[in-house]
């Protein structure tokens, strides 16, 4: 093993190393994960993938939805729509200016 620079537990642990369940999990929510965005446009994020996984009875928090869409390389194609400051004034609100600019 030293001709490697390993010492012996690294070697076995390599030898006989388990993906753990965790792991064994995210590979398969990543498939349900990317199904669903591919089905809806592309246009899901991570909250509505989050509540689609609930309709479907899967228990997944929205920080672990980010994270393995993250690894997947996906995201929503929607952006947040710009919506343009609106000009209204409301003159109810205003002080009477005529009040102020009187002599009298």
């Amino acid at each position: 093993m030293k001709a490697l620079g390993l010492s012996k537990s690294t070697y076995y642990h390599w030898k006989h190393y388990q993906t753990s369940r965790h792991d064994k999990q995210d590979t398969i929510l990543k498939s349900q994960i990317f199904e669903i965005w591919k089905n809806n446009y592309k246009a899901y994020g991570c909250p509505r993938i989050t509540i689609a996984m609930r309709r479907l009875g899967v228990v997944i928090g929205p920080n672990r939805v980010y994270r393995l869409m993250q690894e997947l390389g996906i995201r929503s194609l929607m952006g947040r729509r710009f919506k343009k400051p609106g000009t209204h004034v409301d003159y109810s609100q205003r002080p009477g200016l005529k009040s102020i600019f009187e002599t009298g």
